[in-house]
C-alpha cells in the first residue's frame, strides 16, 4: 500500500474526477434533450474517468482483498 503520492498523480486524480463530474451533468443533459445514445456514451466515459479518479483506492482494497 501506498503512502504518499506525487504531485503529478495528484493533478490527474483532481483531473479525473473533475471531468467525471462534467461529463455526468452534460449527460444527463443530453438525455434530458432526448440524445440517448450520446447520453449514454457520456454516462459510460463519466463512469471510466470516476474509476480513474479512484485507482489508487481500488489497487489498495485489491492489495487488502488478495492477503485474505
Amino acid at each position: 500500500m501506498r503512502k504518499n503520492q506525487s504531485i503529478g498523480e495528484m493533478i490527474s486524480t483532481c483531473t479525473f474526477l473533475g471531468l467525471a463530474v462534467y461529463l455526468l451533468i452534460f449527460s444527463l443533459g443530453l438525455l434530458e434533450n432526448g440524445e440517448t445514445w450520446r447520453g449514454i456514451g457520456g454516462l459510460c466515459a463519466a463512469a471510466c474517468c470516476g474509476l480513474g479518479g479512484l485507482r489508487f483506492v481500488i489497487a489498495d482494497f485489491a492489495a487488502k482483498w488478495r492477503k485474505n
